[in-house]
Formats: structure tokens, C-alpha cells, sequence
């Protein structure tokens, strides 16, 4: 089938066979400006390149588009071949720019096993039900959670096995709050290396936590490592904040809460709802199952990897642009595009882009349960004027799914959370830290798990490459 006779059946909802090359564009009853702007977002996937901006406006039928298209194919042919062809970079700025991938043919190589939803191992720790939609902690669904119990609790609650009561929480929140102070050597590095981004110093600093408890360095080494992990994420990430911007640095105040203590060290306003705000993040994203982060813990911890090794391999996964890592990018373009309907077009087409390169399964077949409470927390806060266009765009992208073309999930629960730490005025180089002080406790679970019950890790890959090469000497 012609390329833009498929991508005209996708983006118009219709047979194929109902597509001719007399078919006028504008004579189709969904046709509108989002959908032009979608179709050009096709195109330019299909042949590896940027078009002219307002271009689909300048072609009146499925015919003129088919001559388009195969002239330009030509052109582009002629300069380099398709298969070296990258995805247009334009596009990193509302999605994850996706690898070049060329596919295998089936009669040459035949196919990999699917990996992406293949069962490794048994957990405790959280359940994932994709097709329900349902996520539970340890057996409670996590409606039974978010906006009931703090995030020290849900934290409690996956690293020690059960929801604490209010003597423990007191207790273990007192242990958090004790821990947040950096091993000086470990702050000294922050400040010096300010300018570098967060993802690395973040990950950097861990290591570095390492080094300080091995020269005997770390005061608080009286309390649990994984509580000290926990705790001094934001104390990492706000000492670098404030160095790189000039701000004085504000210490970590025990006597508040794991929330309002990063708006504290944040320097950012800390009543009630932004604390409620922060909470809630923090608890929706402390854990989702054996993703690619959680997996990389789990493979170090089975090699005897210590705890530092392990969140140190999780975070380097888990800020990498197809994880953890995009969520800033959209937050970013949303910003920067006044219509909401081209950017909702534009993620669409990326969405549908990695769709068609996608070899397992989409992560959730109805509606992640954590989107719906962000959603709604992040509306009924009133934000400094102007700061609510994210959310607009956010919502057009989330009305632009075809529903008779099955559940797409465009917007994931990082996506609302930047929003929100939008909203409560923190900068886009501090959503995926943020995300990464939620996940740790999950990740700590996982490593825990992992060295109890399940052992070493060790996959396999088939072999596809050449065999029986020779070395043949040259002269000497």
C-alpha cells in the first residue's frame, strides 16, 4: 500500500480502499486544521524529514499528495539512502527522539523472542494490571493510598512491608528527617559542579555517598542506607539548584515534612495545598512495577552489587528519554506553542511514530489510575496567571486520541506531575530529579527483593551476525 494512502486511512479514521487519488482532502468530514497539522506531522515521520510549514494547505487531493510525496522520495533518495534516514530532531521537542530502527527482514532473520512483557521473577512490592487499569502498593490499590497517606507512610509501606502506625510513622518520619544533611565532601562536589545537569550530578552524588561512608565520612551513618538514599535526594538536587542560580542555600528543616521540605530547601512558597500537591506526586510515582529502572536495580543487586551501585544503575536508566526523561520535553514545548490543538497534533503523530516501531505491548490499556487524581489536583490549583497553558495543552493532547482506534497513552503520570511542578513555579530540569525522590523507595524494595528471593539475573541474546569469517593476513 502507497505510504500516504495508509497514513490518510490513520489520520482520517477510514478504509483504504475508500482512498482514491480523486479523493479531495478538505471533502472529508473529519478534516480540520488539527488534522492537517497531524498529516504533515505523518509525512514528515514517512520520509525522514521536515516540510515546509503550512504545506498540506497548498494540496487540494489524495493524488496531488501521492505526486508529492513520491517526488520527494526521489529527491531524498538520490542524497543518501532511506534506511540511513533519522528521525527529525524538530520532533525531541515534545517527544523522545525515538532510535533509528530498520527493520530485519523475517526471511533473513527470524524473529526475537518479545521480551517486553515476558515474566522474570515473582514480587511483593507493587501490581501492575494494565488491561484494568489498576495499580496496587503491597495489596492496596492506590486510590486506597493517594490523598490518605503520606508519602513517609507509602514509603514505610513498600521498603518495610506494611503501612506503619502513627507511633512508627512518627518514628521513621523522625529517621528521614534526621538524614538529609550531605556528607560535606559530597556538598562541596555539588556546588562545584553546579553547571552540569541535574541527571548526572544527581547520579554522580550517589556514587560519591558511597565514597563518604567509605571513608567514614557520613555522619548520619547510624541510620538505614536505604533511609538515607531516600532523604537526601531533594538535599542533592536543591543544593545544586541553588548553586547554579546564585541562590543562598537553604538547609533541610527536620521538623517538616518529606514534602514541605523540598519546597522548603526549594525556596518555593509551602502552604497547605502545594504541600498536599508535592505529596501527592511523590506518592503516585513511588513505584510501578519491573520497568527498564527497577529492572537495571534488580539485574546489580542479583551481582552482588551494594545499594549504592544499584540506585546509582536505576537512575542512569531511569533518566534516559524514553523513561523517566521526556516528561520535562513536553512541558517545555507546551510552553513555548500557542495552540494547543498543533502541539496535541504534533505528540499524536510522534505517539503513533512509536507506535509503529512499538514491539511489546502499550504500557496501560485503559487509563493509568495515577493520571485521573494528578489531573484533577493539578486544575483545581490556582497557579500564577499564564502558568495554566500547560494544562490546556496537556488536555488537548489527552482529546486528540481516537478512541475507535483502541487506548493510546500520550500523556503518562510524569507528564501531570511536571505539570504540577510547573504550576508550583520549579524549572524543567528539576521534574526528573523530582520523579527520581519519588521512585526510590521503589527501586530500594526491588533491590531488597531481588537479593532475597530471586538471585542472579542473567539473560540471553541470539546470535544474528556473520560466522565462519577468516583472517586473512596482509604483507608484512
Amino acid at each position: 500500500m502507497h505510504p500516504v494512502i495508509s497514513t490518510l486511512s490513520r489520520v482520517f479514521d477510514m478504509p483504504s480502499e475508500h482512498i482514491g487519488d480523486e479523493l479531495r482532502l478538505r471533502a472529508v468530514a473529519s478534516w480540520d486544521n488539527l488534522t492537517a497539522v497531524e498529516l504533515q506531522v505523518h509525512l514528515e515521520h514517512e520520509l525522514g524529514t521536515t516540510l515546509d510549514n503550512g504545506l498540506i494547505e497548498h494540496i487540494e487531493s489524495v493524488g496531488q499528495l501521492r505526486a508529492f510525496y513520491d517526488e520527494r522520495l526521489a529527491e531524498l533518495s538520490t542524497t543518501d539512502d532511506l534506511a540511513e534516514i533519522d528521525i527529525p530532531e524538530d520532533a525531541s521537542a515534545v517527544a523522545p527522539a525515538l532510535p533509528r530502527m530498520q527493520r530485519p527482514d523475517p526471511e533473513q532473520s527470524p524473529a526475537a523472542p518479545d521480551v517486553a512483557d515476558m515474566i522474570v521473577g515473582e514480587t511483593g512490592i507493587s501490581e501492575v494490571d494494565p488491561d484494568r487499569g489498576r495499580l496496587a502498593y503491597r495489596g492496596y490499590p492506590i486510590e486506597e493510598l493517594a490523598g490518605r497517606v503520606t508519602f513517609e507512610g507509602v514509603v514505610h509501606l513498600l521498603i518495610r512491608g506494611w503501612l506503619p502506625d502513627p507511633d512508627e510513622l512518627r518514628a521513621f518520619r523522625a529517621r528521614l528527617a534526621a538524614a538529609r544533611e550531605l556528607p560535606a565532601m559530597v556538598a562541596t562536589n555539588l556546588v562545584l559542579n553546579a553547571g552540569c545537569s541535574t541527571s548526572s550530578v544527581l547520579r554522580t552524588a550517589v556514587s560519591a555517598l558511597a565514597v563518604a561512608a567509605e571513608a567514614d565520612a557520613d555522619p548520619a551513618a547510624h541510620i538505614g542506607l536505604g533511609e538515607r538514599l531516600i532523604a537526601r535526594i531533594p538535599t542533592i538536587f536543591a543544593i545544586q539548584q541553588a548553586a547554579r542560580t546564585g541562590r543562598r542555600m537553604i538547609s533541610p528543616d527536620p521538623e517538616l515534612s518529606h514534602a514541605e521540605n523540598i519546597l522548603h530547601m526549594l525556596d518555593l512558597p509551602r502552604d497547605p495545598e502545594r504541600v498536599r500537591l508535592v505529596d501527592l506526586c511523590l506518592v503516585l510515582q513511588a513505584e510501578h512495577g519491573c520497568n527498564a529502572s527497577a529492572f537495571a536495580a534488580r539485574v546489580a543487586a542479583g551481582t552482588g552489587a551494594d545499594t549504592f551501585a544499584a540506585i546509582t544503575v536505576a537512575l542512569a536508566t531511569f533518566t534516559g528519554p524514553l523513561h523517566g526523561g521526556s516528561a520535562n520535553q513536553v512541558v517545555d514545548q507546551a510552553q513555548e506553542t500557542e495552540n494547543p490543538d498543533a502541539a496535541a497534533a504534533y505528540l499524536r503523530g510522534r505517539a503513533d511514530q512509536a507506535a509503529a516501531v512499538r514491539t511489546g505491548p502499550v504500557p496501560y490499556a485503559m487509563e493509568d489510575p495515577r493520571v485521573g487524581p494528578l489531573r484533577e489536583a493539578a486544575r483545581g490549583f490556582r497557579a500564577s496567571p499564564g502558568r495554566d497553558h500547560v494544562l490546556k495543552v496537556l488536555d488537548a493532547v489527552r482529546t486528540a486520541a481516537h478512541p475507535s482506534k483502541g487506548p493510546r497513552p500520550y500523556l503518562t503520570v510524569d507528564c501531570y506531575a511536571a505539570a504540577i511542578y510547573h504550576l508550583l513555579g520549579m524549572p524543567s530540569d528539576l521534574f526528573v530529579p523530582m520523579f527520581a525522590a519519588a521512585r526510590v523507595p521503589g527501586w530500594l524494595a526491588h533491590v531488597e527483593e531481588q537479593r532475597a528471593q530471586q538471585g542472579r539475573i542473567h539473560p540471553r541474546l541470539r546470535y544474528v551476525g556473520p560466522r565462519n569469517l577468516r583472517h586473512l593476513p596482509g604483507p608484512a
